[in-house]
């Protein structure tokens, strides 16, 4: 009996361990999209990849246009970004394993698979950019060195996924590979619920590999959330003994499939809309549909019908024109009296005119000198030019203008259009965020967003040539997607970011 009850155990032990398995090997997930000019993509893992049951929904309608393909069979298959902690709070043994893993990792990839290998702490460092050369992707790895700093997972990744990934200028697979010891966030940069509410608006699968030291269980259980959040697996170091199981693991990517959809032209309004994917399991997720492009009517025959009414009218002028060469000599005469008389009366006038021409006076020296003090007094930015106390200049002409060039600077929220500000730029101008302890007059007040400090950034010009400079902020300022550390230029159309804040410099 005891034996006979151990056996039952031991099967229904066994369909257990097996349904797990295989509920874990089936799950299906939405890693990635892209949004295209006339079709969306969609990489979906864990389905059958010759797509015969897959029916998809746009909205409330069917889309009945669409394609299926891995993509170890497409050109370019995925692009990868390893991001390396390289601070020594990484211990000497996972160091030898991160090493191993790196080199396994380029020594499988696929064909034209892109690898880029970068490092950070307070922020990224690319160490060589998206390459499928062995060669530079190993001498890549070889520079990796550990340093004694602080690295702040959260502020970089938040960055980084903000501006690099929030839309893409191909369509290709894209995942993102960390290996650190985990999630830390400055006192005053971003959370990591920030960081997580980003991942729901932006999808980007991220593979987690942590590194145990001293007291960092929780900084490790707020990395592998990412993984979680983005469908995709984790590893920690310390509990493997064989680093090539990390690649295998990640080499099941290359089944992923991607689905082509084109959507009818009625959905391609630009706005999000919920698809829906039903196969082996129902999958949902929310993409940018594409933007129609309205054609212009032709306007040619506008054009040809103005030429055509004109030329009766050069008919009938020609006729009137020979019927009095013919008919009327006399009316001839007194025309071409008349149009002499008329010249006359010009001349005359304009002789006349001559004559009473304004003069210009000579200004005395006195009269030069009070004008010239009243204008240093009153710090006008006007220059006066001319010698005025040279006896030699009398009755010379004094010309008097203003160098002080006045240029109109407009910032506009990227994310928030109707947040524009414009202001008039003749030297600088302070932006920040208006507080009790902000003792500066703010010529763009950013009131609406806690991240900027008060006063955040100065722009000035010098020269014709714009000029942007941090005001020591709490988050620093940012020109297309790079903190600056001195006074940098800046180009009409380039991003600017203050804390949270993306706005739009442009000069009018």
């Amino acid at each position: 009996m005891n034996k006979l009850l151990r056996g039952l155990i031991g099967i229904l032990t066994g369909c257990l361990i097996w349904s797990v398995t295989v509920f874990a090997d089936s799950s299906a997930a939405i890693l990635e999209t892209y949004t295209g000019d006339s079709q969306i993509s969609v990489y979906v893992k864990g389905t059958e990849s010759d797509m015969n049951d897959v029916s998809i929904q746009i909205a409330t309608a069917e889309a009945d246009q669409f394609s299926a393909k891995p993509i170890s069979e497409l050109d370019k298959p995925m692009k990868t970004l390893v991001m390396v902690d390289n601070s020594i709070s990484i211990s000497a043994d996972n160091r030898e394993k991160i090493a191993e893993f790196l080199q396994n990792l380029i020594s499988d990839r696929l064909n034209n698979e892109e690898v880029c290998i970068a490092t950070f702490s307070e922020d990224i460092n690319i160490v060589t950019d998206y390459s499928s050369d062995y060669a530079t992707l190993k001498q890549a790895i070889g520079s990796i060195s550990y340093q004694d700093q602080e690295t702040y997972l959260t502020d970089v990744l938040y960055d980084l996924i903000s501006t690099q990934y929030s839309h893409s200028a191909e369509d290709v697979y894209r995942r993102i590979i960390i290996v650190s010891d985990g999630v830390d966030n400055k006192s005053l940069g971003y959370t990591k619920d920030e960081l997580y509410s980003l991942l729901k608006d932006i999808q980007v699968p991220i593979y987690t590999i942590g590194s145990v030291n001293k007291n960092n269980n929780d900084e490790l259980e707020n990395m592998f959330a990412l993984s979680r959040m983005t469908s995709v697996e984790y590893f920690l170091l310390d509990d493997i003994a064989d680093v090539l199981a990390i690649t295998e693991t990640l080499n099941k990517d290359r089944e992923i499939v991607r689905l082509t959809i084109t959507p009818s032209e009625e959905m391609m309004d630009g706005s999000k809309k919920v698809v829906k994917i039903d196969d082996a399991s129902t999958l949902t997720t929310e993409i940018t549909m594409p933007q129609k492009v309205q054609e212009k009517e032709p306007q040619v025959e506008l054009v040809e019908e103005e030429v055509i009414e004109q030329e009766p009218v050069i008919e009938i002028i020609h006729e009137k024109e020979t019927s009095a060469s013919t008919g009327f000599p006399i009316i001839m005469v007194i025309a071409i009296i008349i149009v002499m008389a008329a010249i006359v009366c010009v001349v005359l006038i304009m002789l006349k005119k001559k004559s009473n021409r304004v003069k210009f006076e000579t200004l005395d020296d006195n009269i030069l000198r009070e004008l010239e003090q009243n204008t240093r007094d009153s710090g006008d930015n006007t220059e006066m030019i001319g010698s005025f106390h040279n006896n030699s200049d009398e009755g010379s002409t004094v010309m008097i203008w203003n160098q002080n060039t006045t240029y109109q600077v407009v910032l506009t929220d990227v994310n928030l259009p109707a947040k524009s500000f414009r202001v008039p730029l003749s030297d600088s101008i302070i932006i920040g965020r208006p507080k009790k302890s902000c003792v500066v007059n703010l010529d763009i007040a950013l009131s609406y967003d806690g991240s900027v400090s008060g006063p955040h950034c100065e722009i000035t010009v010098k020269d014709g040539k714009f000029y942007i400079k941090d005001l020591q902020s709490s988050n620093g300022t940012y020109v297309n997607g790079r903190k600056i550390l001195a006074e940098t230029e800046i180009f009409s159309g380039n991003i600017l970011k203050f804390g949270r804040l993306e706005m739009r410099f442009e000069v009018r």
